[in-house]
């Protein structure tokens, strides 16, 4: 691992991110991370696009506080794993991101910019059918990314 591409760790405060941290920090003890949290806003999914044309007031306020609420909670979440990071030994900082499209997306574009050495994820293994349809975060990463990229599965 070069010294100046940093390890990008997916953090969303499950317990599959958690063991990726820990087995971040086994393998790459002292490495120079970001630890990343990727949120959605429900003004980016086609639901809201498709119903949503034309809304103004105090549901347009409603909604300015829903994206509010969820970057503050992205923002909370990021600061969790950079503290479990920072604390199982490893260098980190947090990065949030908002997806537009593929909660994957942004890693992919991030891990570029960053020249990032490795990103490692957690798996959930939510089966073909599941991931097929919720998207398989780590799969699009695999698929998707030019960087490597370490999954980590469950015991």
């Amino acid at each position: 691992m070069s010294d100046d591409a940093p390890l990008v760790l997916c953090y969303d405060g499950s317990d599959e991110s958690k063991l990726a941290l820990y087995e971040a920090a086994r393998l790459f003890p002292g490495a120079r991370t970001k630890v990343i949290h990727v949120w959605q806003s429900i003004r980016s999914s086609t639901a809201y696009r498709y119903s949503a044309a034309g809304v103004t007031g105090a549901l347009n306020e409603a909604m300015d506080e829903l994206e509010a609420s969820g970057r503050e909670a992205a923002t909370k979440i990021v600061e969790e794993g950079v503290k479990l990071a920072n604390d199982a030994g490893l260098s980190a900082d947090g990065v949030v991101e908002r997806a537009t499209d593929h909660v994957w997306s942004p890693v992919v574009e991030f891990l570029d910019r960053e020249q990032a050495s490795v990103a490692v994820v957690g798996s959930r293994r939510l089966g073909a059918i599941r991931a097929g349809v919720l998207g398989g975060f780590s799969g699009g990463l695999v698929h998707h990314s030019r960087r490597p990229v370490l999954v980590v599965p469950r015991p």
